[in-house]
């Protein structure tokens, strides 16, 4: 079964972290799913969570198109966005043009106003023309609000994001297992929502899920190098799952995702040269 880990990052990280003594390269981080067998790995930089967006973004491309043949081609880079207001950004519409030109397919957000949080509103007078950006092209997001053990999503935003954007494949990262009482009903509602798999840690959690939704709304995802990618692997491979179910959750629904980016685009496009002839 192909993996394809939906979060991870190199760079190193500030903080008090005894355990990263050193920056993780992305030969490291490839040698680290060797080990573990994961095959494939979607990286933003550390710097573009806990430095500048725009600077981690730029180094990320740098280390990756210096890295190796066998390291980059296995590596998917994430480009970290913000809305475009205080200047350290582009407008949306270049912004999400200059990612797709530099090989990106998928975004992140860190809107929370805790821990190592961007601190910005998802609200459509603050975040709603980026959003609007993202999904015109269908790039997945993943929206990481830093929450720690027992933190509670800002749900009534994650209900208006998804309600109006649709269109915008996006990925909840570390969703803790016992938010499922108010996790099931926006899942139900939203088709356009998911969840990555490590965090859900609740026991028969991803088996419940799975049967209520359908697996292609779990994404596997481990959290590397601040969380374990072989306790991510576990997770998935132990649980009670029909293979069909556990080879979406660890490659192919995010492979799909990744592979539709662009296509609303194209199919305007094709629309109007027809109309046009």
């Amino acid at each position: 079964m192909r993996y394809l880990d939906c979060n991870t990052f190199i760079g190193r990280p500030s903080g008090h972290r005894p355990y990263l003594t050193r920056a993780v390269t992305a030969a490291g981080l490839v040698a680290e799913m060797d080990r573990v067998g994961v095959h494939d790995a979607a990286v933003y930089h550390a710097l573009a969570h806990e430095y500048a967006p725009q600077v981690g973004n730029e180094l990320l491309l740098r280390e990756l198109a210096e890295a190796p043949d066998g390291v980059r081609d296995r590596l998917r880079p994430v480009g970290v966005v913000l809305p475009p207001h205080t200047g350290e950004m582009p407008e949306p519409e270049p912004l999400v043009a200059g990612l797709l030109g530099a090989g990106v397919r998928m975004a992140r957000i860190f809107p929370s106003s805790v821990m190592a949080g961007h601190r910005f509103s998802l609200a459509p007078w603050c975040s709603g023309e980026l959003l609007s950006a993202l999904e015109r092209v269908r790039m997945p997001l993943a929206v990481d609000f830093t929450l720690f053990r027992r933190g509670e999503p800002p749900w009534r935003e994650i209900h208006d994001l998804a309600e109006n954007h649709p269109g915008l494949p996006v990925i909840l990262m570390d969703v803790q297992g016992r938010n499922n009482r108010t996790l099931y009903p926006l899942l139900k509602r939203f088709g356009n929502l998911h969840i990555q798999s490590a965090g859900f840690n609740v026991h028969g959690g991803l088996e419940d899920l799975c049967r209520r939704f359908g697996a292609h709304r779990v994404v596997f995802g481990s959290g590397y190098p601040l969380r374990s990618m072989g306790g991510a692997l576990l997770q998935l491979q132990r649980a009670d799952l029909p293979a069909a179910d556990r080879e979406l959750i660890a490659s192919g629904t995010l492979t799909r995702l990744l592979a539709d980016v662009g296509t609303a685009g194209r199919a305007k496009e094709k629309e109007a040269i027809g109309n046009a002839s």
